[in-house]
């Protein structure tokens, strides 16, 4: 049972997801019956807090502020009740969760002043790699892209992020975003290799088209992806937590793609068979909460 009301939580499902059709599958609700609980909560704020677009949703500027105080509100509901727990002698141990490398800013910075040293042990890996540890139950939970759907897996939270294209300015496709795949395909393609959990759907993306795509590079490491990209070696298919850091950095550019059917899926998942206490699983949902949405482009 939560502090908060079900038009609220809902709310936050929706702008999590930019989709009312998505957070309704999501809720295991219709979509009509979403629209009116976004009714209700527009009502009850006295403001209008969502845009239907053509292909989702976006965020008014009151919506945008409700979100950003509602996840606040939902981080404190997530510390009170650790703390709660905590005084009641609940104490949940080391935490021991594994994350994918380009979520590493968005957790660890200040972590070990928030947590303490021992209260969270943290491993980076890839998504084929950390599911393998949390059926071993070498970890507690996983942050990671594309989990498979497995019986041994039990998932806490889920979040889309739509792939986007990275450039360099001296290689930037041509017209205006959001671009179409087949407007980059004559530039040299950084692209992720077999073990990358997109590969599957971006490469049947780009070979539908029947092009022939000069690959510059096929690499398992974004972060040397970003190296081809900022060097102007050519450009890549990327979601925006990957590309986030460079493009504040002004290394490279990130435009959205027509394209919807490219997206990734960023999972909260622990065992079936060791699921999360409680206070492991505020502790991991308050993490998920670090990672940014998608910003709101055109």
């Amino acid at each position: 049972m939560s502090a908060f009301s079900r038009e609220f939580f809902t709310f936050v499902e929706v702008a999590r997801e930019r989709s009312i059709r998505r957070a309704a599958e999501k809720l295991n609700l219709s979509a009509s019956a979403l629209s009116r609980q976004m009714q209700i909560l527009e009502q009850t704020f006295g403001a209008r807090l969502l845009v239907r677009m053509p292909q989702g949703v976006q965020l008014t500027e009151q919506g945008q502020v409700l979100l950003a105080q509602a996840e606040r509100w939902l981080d404190d509901e997530s510390a009170l009740r650790a703390a709660l727990q905590q005084a009641g002698g609940g104490g949940a141990g080391t935490l021991r969760l594994g994350i994918m490398e380009c979520l590493v800013p968005y957790i660890l910075p200040g972590l070990e002043e928030e947590a303490g040293p021992s209260a969270l042990r943290i491993s980076v890996g890839d998504t084929g790699t950390l599911v393998g540890q949390l059926c071993r139950n070498e970890i507690d939970a996983l942050l990671a892209f594309n989990v498979p759907r497995l019986p041994e897996l039990r998932v806490y939270d889920e979040r889309s992020y739509d792939l986007g294209v990275v450039y360099a300015a001296a290689l930037a496709p041509s017209g205006e975003p959001p671009f179409r795949i087949e407007s980059c395909l004559g530039r040299p393609l950084c692209l992720p290799d077999t073990s990358l959990s997109v590969w599957p759907r971006l490469d049947a993306e780009v070979y539908r088209i029947h092009a022939e795509p000069r690959i510059a590079l096929r690499s398992n490491s974004i972060a040397l992806i970003m190296e081809y990209v900022a060097a102007g070696k050519g450009i890549s298919f990327l979601t925006w937590l990957d590309a986030a850091a460079g493009v504040a950095e002004g290394r490279f550019h990130f435009a959205k793609l027509e394209n919807r059917r490219l997206s990734e899926k960023l999972y909260l998942c622990a065992a079936a068979n060791a699921p999360l206490g409680p206070l492991q699983a505020a502790r991991t949902r308050a993490l998920f909460r670090r990672v940014p949405h998608s910003p709101q482009m055109n």
